[in-house]
């Protein structure tokens, strides 16, 4: 019985504490929202887990849930010509949702795999939308988070359009340096758009 109640105080404890960094990931977007109506929306999402190399979401499928990554890496990628492209990686404290899915209501067309065992807190987008409604600032923060959202992968765009191979790489390896050591390097290639012997020169190059 003593067992169980550690247990049980222990994940109550990891909980709200991953709670708080959802709190805190809100008002670095909005920091004029207000903090009890956070705390009630953060009290919505609820814990889970995804085993490594777990297929989260697959293309074809729907998807209505909003994903905040406690601990953990996820990629996001899409095939083409039976190559795996590789569009994005979520880490700590940031949330990801297949947002096409749920602003369009069609299918989604990306690949959700766990690259590591990730905990994360979600919650289904309708629940969180009913927030807007209840709260303006809630409103504005969703509005937040799709500028946020819109902002990164129109960056994520021009990159790819138009910085060089060794721009991209530098760009990356600023931004996310913790990630070389994460991910495979076949993962990061294809996500930077070029081969696997160009980012090991690029590597060498930079180590040098």
């Amino acid at each position: 019985m003593a067992k169980n109640s550690s247990l049980s105080a222990l994940h109550n404890q990891k909980l709200a504490k991953y709670r708080q960094n959802l709190i805190a990931y809100f008002l670095q977007l909005y920091p004029e929202a207000n903090l009890e109506e956070l705390e009630e929306v953060a009290q919505a999402f609820t814990l889970g887990t995804f085993e490594k190399k777990q297929i989260i979401l697959s293309s074809g499928e729907h998807s209505n849930t909003v994903y905040f990554i406690c601990e953990g890496l996820v990629r996001i990628y899409y095939v083409k010509e039976e190559k795996e492209i590789t569009t994005w990686f979520i880490k700590e404290n940031m949330i990801f949702a297949s947002a096409y899915s749920i602003l369009t209501k069609d299918v989604n067309y990306s690949n959700y795999e766990a690259l590591e065992k990730c905990t994360y807190l979600k919650i289904e987008y309708n629940v969180f939308e009913e927030f807007y409604h209840k709260y303006f600032s809630i409103a504005h923060l969703g509005r937040r988070i799709i500028e946020a959202y819109y902002g990164l992968f129109m960056k994520r765009t021009q990159d790819v359009l138009f910085l060089s191979a060794e721009e991209r790489y530098s760009t990356f390896t600023e931004h996310n340096s913790d990630l070389i050591n994460r991910v495979p390097l076949r993962y990061v290639a294809s996500y930077l758009g070029i081969t696997q012997e160009t980012l090991s020169r690029l590597r060498a190059k930079t180590n040098k």
